[in-house]
């Protein structure tokens, strides 16, 4: 139907698409609708009117405006968070839209638009009365915190029920409708731990299952308490300070109200998209200033439905951005600015880099004196961003500490993802400075890296160690660790045993809270009380002994919160650097920033497998002993064994330094590597002696130079194209190698530049498409410098289908650090198909060693027979001898075709020479005549393997005794056409 002039359309439900286009937000209002939560329906002129319900006590203003000039249209507008990004339709728009194609007759027509409607005419009327009552709704909301914690404070959480957690979360959503966005935050954290506890769920590592984590919960309580009482103080009259404000209550802050920020050069060290509990995208910018050394972020915050329909903010990788101009918002470092001018944009250079170098933290106890004093205010963030030079990476057990060069070490997180990505990053490279997040965990003072600044072979370079999908400085945030855990991981941290004393007493205080103070006694806080005191805290001692004489127990809340924020203090100082004894430490050989404890013993491969995948031991110290195994090879076995020694990727720096003395022997090693139909990572390790022989120099170098020249050009293999090219420009940049590091740096500028494009698209572009495209372009460009872009893809996009292509091309560009992750994921093949066909494909592309013995065992529980086979075949002669074994372990897996077609595709002279040395080492056992029948059934893949294996059966079984022996031989016979085959 038409609409006269200043009325509104009517509209069937069936046309409801034509105005909503997002079926989400419409779906969303259609459930609204339907559940009865629109009120007060009312139509004035061109618009409509309702009242939602939503989690709070006051519900959302909504109203629609029709206009049929120049197509009919519907602009909502709504009262609800939505309305700060301009949105056609929330939820509550298309409710109200659905009610009219269902209802209009359920509309009441009014002669003036409802009081303080959106749009209406006497919405500015009503602005002093709505200030008012936002101001009673806050300090109801506080005073609603206060009661609960209170509540809770005195009698524990044992009473605490489903229906209580319930309540808890709408008190939550409330708090936030009302502007009280750190209390809301802080009462969804308390009810997830609390209904955690209920479900029995997962709660803290190192915590049983369905146990409280009592520091959690004690930190929660103490937060909530803290702000309570800081926003009665304010509603009282006190003022907040900007940064309070944003961080307490939030503000849409006008220009007017931000700071002019001008001449700043900016480089981006991490770009981060996450979706946030509240179905909010945010992507986040974070840069560091090389004028300053502040940090800063630039952010786009937009509701879910808006952000599948908007351009999403750029990432700044790999420029400068030199003289912008931006406005900064109040609030803590980093400060989120709003540029109003980019200024000059250009390359990410080496002096850049230098920059960033000259303005981080000169040491780590620099950048714990900068947490010390972020932590002061209560109400800062948990997190302060630091720049800070380092030089090492400690691994201890399962923890990484960064060393400083007086040895003073800062912890880093407990994350394996953690480690696999700072692995990729440092390996072939010197670390310098790592940038990110500084924080506690588990009252360990911690560094969440977010990028390292490295020198590798061509200078110095900014690689990224952030989950892209994660958020800033919670990529790797577990939860608090619990009791013994904490105790344990405080020890291997080398923390002292004053601080693991206090952590103790803290957290006998964090049980009694979860308990209540009701049941807090002389007979409990005397011990904790002597405990401080040896410690030399006598005031805090002192205070914890006067409260169980207070004889109500809500009055003993605020002084126990108080020593409780005492204590963390203290605790941060007791527990802050460690010292690290450089003197009884051994450099990693693959990966020269990182340091270990020097090992007592040298273990062989084998063991090391063994404890790795029992996970006793890190990849570092397994790179130890894999170094000192191989170093203590002579030359003349790693040349004879050059399978499948040189198939293991942690091998490659060990052989690459025993080869490059060898001159033509090497060469000479490295051509049969090259040439062989063998697994990628033995030719990759052929590069890289190849590039040793040549930097050693001598009469080989010319030949060695002319090798790697012609793999560059002619190699089939991307990979081996990418490595050959960088270690002919690792060459050319030597002092004595050619045209130097600037001409080096000039010749790849224009392949960097496109890299980094591509790589920026692969990390920011809204549809999976779009990303598997620039994946694709990347793959072409086969430079090893998109490894880190195609890691983060792997590890963090939202798409499975990039994140299979992401680890193909890993695994094409031969990147070896992601072979226990590929493990990993076939490992685990009984909980998730789909990415362990990824591992298995890749494992067979990379031709890794230690990727063998997990293919084999998938082989033997029949999983993807053929698809595995193929990948046990790409590994050449290296996985000749260990699939024997198998198939005679297993003499049943020769039934299978993929088997003997595994066989079949190997070199026929290797075939029979594994064979024939079996039944020479077997020759005279009684179990000979046994094996013989499977023996030829292998060979008999190749004509000459046949041959060959049949004349050795009939050498080791003809005057064997016994009528096995002589089926034996005359089977044997029949393979090599002595007897006619029977009919």
């Amino acid at each position: 139907m038409s609409a006269a002039p200043g009325d509104v359309k009517r509209i069937g439900a069936g046309e409801l698409r034509a105005f909503i286009q997002d079926a989400g937000e419409l779906k969303k209002g259609t459930l609204l609708y339907d559940g009865g939560q629109l009120l007060n329906l009312a139509r004035y002129e061109n618009k409509l009117f309702c009242d939602a319900k939503g989690s709070g006590a006051s519900p959302y203003k909504v109203s629609l405006v029709y206009s049929d000039a120049p197509a009919p249209a519907f602009k909502g507008r709504c009262s609800c968070p939505a309305r700060t990004f301009n949105t056609a339709f929330c939820k509550h728009a298309a409710a109200l839209l659905v009610a009219w194609a269902r209802a209009p007759e359920s509309f009441a027509v009014s002669e003036a638009p409802p009081p303080g409607a959106p749009g209406g005419d006497t919405a500015r009327k009503s602005v002093k009365k709505g200030s008012a009552n936002a101001q009673a709704m806050m300090k109801s909301g506080v005073e609603q915190v206060g009661t609960l914690v209170r509540e809770l404070g005195v009698s524990g959480v044992a009473t605490i029920g489903g229906d209580r957690i319930e309540q808890m979360e709408k008190l939550a959503e409330a708090l936030r409708e009302n502007r009280l966005r750190r209390l809301s935050a802080r009462t969804l954290d308390l009810a997830a731990l609390l209904r955690g506890q209920a479900a029995g769920g997962r709660q803290a590592r190192g915590a049983p299952r369905g146990a409280l984590s009592a520091v959690a919960y004690a930190n929660v309580m103490a937060d909530l308490l803290l702000t309570a009482r800081k926003l009665e103080k304010h509603l009282a009259g006190e003022p907040l300070d900007d940064r309070h404000v944003e961080e307490l209550v939030g503000k849409t802050w006008k220009a007017s109200d931000r700071k002019p920020a001008e001449g700043l050069t900016l480089i981006e060290y991490a770009f981060s998209t996450r979706t946030t509990s509240d179905d909010f995208v945010i992507r986040e910018s974070r840069f560091i200033d090389l004028e300053s050394g502040r940090h800063f972020s630039e952010k786009q915050i937009l509701p879910v439905f808006l952000a599948k329909r908007t351009d999403p903010k750029r990432s700044f990788a790999g420029e400068v951005l030199a003289g912008a101009r931006a406005t900064t918002y109040p609030g803590y470092p980093p400060l989120r600015v709003d540029f109003s001018d980019l200024g000059d944009k250009r390359p990410l250079d080496a002096g850049a880099l230098e920059a960033v170098l000259a303005r981080a933290l000169p040491d780590v106890g620099a950048a714990l004196a900068a947490l010390q004093e972020h932590r002061k205010d209560v109400f800062a963030p948990d997190l302060v961003p630091v720049a800070v030079l380092t030089d090492t990476l400690f691994a201890r057990g399962a923890r990484l500490a960064a060393v400083d060069d007086k040895g003073e070490a800062l912890h880093l997180p407990d994350d394996p993802a953690l480690e696999e990505r700072l692995a990729g990053s440092l390996r072939d490279a010197r670390l310098r400075a790592l940038l990110g997040d500084i924080g506690i965990d588990a009252a360990l003072p911690t560094l969440w890296p977010l990028a390292a600044v490295v020198e590798g072979p061509l200078g110095l370079e900014l690689r990224p160690v952030l989950d892209q999908g994660a958020g800033q400085g919670s990529a790797a945030r577990g939860g608090p660790l619990e009791g013994s855990a904490w105790n344990a991981a405080a020890r291997e941290a080398g923390a002292s045993p004053a601080a693991i004393a206090l952590g103790e007493v803290r957290e006998e205080l964090a049980e009694a809270l979860v308990t209540g103070l009701t049941g807090l006694s002389a007979r409990a806080t005397d011990p904790l009380a002597a405990r401080l005191r040896d410690l030399r805290l006598e005031k805090q001692a002192a205070l914890l002994q006067a409260l169980p004489q207070r004889p109500e127990p809500a009055d003993r809340l605020d002084d126990f919160i108080k020593l409780y924020q005492v204590l963390e203090m203290a605790l941060v100082r007791l527990a802050g650097a460690t010292q690290i004894d450089r003197a009884s430490t051994e450099r990693v050989p693959t990966y020269e920033s990182v340091a270990v404890a020097r090992p007592d013993e040298t273990l062989s491969p084998d063991e090391v497998a063994r404890r790795r995948a029992a996970g006793a031991m890190n990849r570092y110290v397994a790179a130890v002993h894999h170094a000192r195994y191989y170093a203590s090879l002579p030359a003349s076995e790693l040349v004879a064994n050059i399978f499948p020694i040189w198939a293991d990727g942690t091998a490659t720096p060990t052989i690459a330094r025993t080869f490059a003395p060898l001159g033509a022997e090497a060469i000479a090693a490295a051509e049969k590597a090259l040439t062989v139909k063998a697994g990628r990572v033995a030719k990759l390790t052929a590069v890289r002696v190849l590039q040793a022989v040549v930097l050693h120099g001598g009469p080989a170098r010319a030949e060695a130079t002319a090798m790697l020249g012609k793999v560059a050009e002619h190699a089939k293999d991307a990979g081996l194209r990418a490595l050959a090219r960088d270690a002919l420009d690792v060459i050319d940049a030597a002092p004595s190698g050619g045209p130097g590091n600037d001409a080096v740096r000039a010749r790849r500028a224009a392949r960097l530049g496109r890299v980094h494009e591509l790589a920026k698209t692969l990390g920011a572009a809204p549809t999976k498409e779009e990303r598997l495209e620039a994946l694709k372009a990347l793959s072409e460009l086969g430079d090893l410098a998109a490894l880190p872009a195609f890691r983060r893809a792997f590890y963090a996009d939202a798409s499975r289908d990039v994140r299979e292509e992401a680890a193909y091309a890993l695994a094409q560009l031969g990147d070896v650090e992601m072979v226990e992750t590929f493990v990993r994921m076939l490992a685990s093949r009984g909980v998730d198909e789909r990415e362990a066909k990824i591992a298995a494909y890749a494992l067979g592309f990379l031709g890794d060693v230690r990727g063998l013995s997990e293919l084999l065992s998938a082989y033997a529980d029949g999983y993807k027979p053929g698809i595995v086979a193929d990948a046990i075949r790409a590994f050449g002669p290296v996985a000749l001898t260990p699939l024997v074994d198998l198939i005679e372990a297993r003499p049943e897996l020769a039934k299978r075709a993929a088997a003997l077609d595994a066989l079949k595709k190997m070199d026929d002279t290797a075939v029979a020479a594994c064979l024939v040395e079996r039944i020479e080492a077997r020759r005279g056992d009684a179990d000979l005549a046994d094996k013989a029948p499977l023996y030829l059934k292998l060979a008999d893949v190749h004509a000459h393997s046949r041959r060959e294996v049949a004349a050795a059966l009939i050498s080791a079984l003809s005057s064997a005794p016994g009528k096995e022996a002589q089926a034996a031989v005359k089977a044997a016979q029949k393979a090599l056409g002595v007897v006619k085959r029977s009919k």
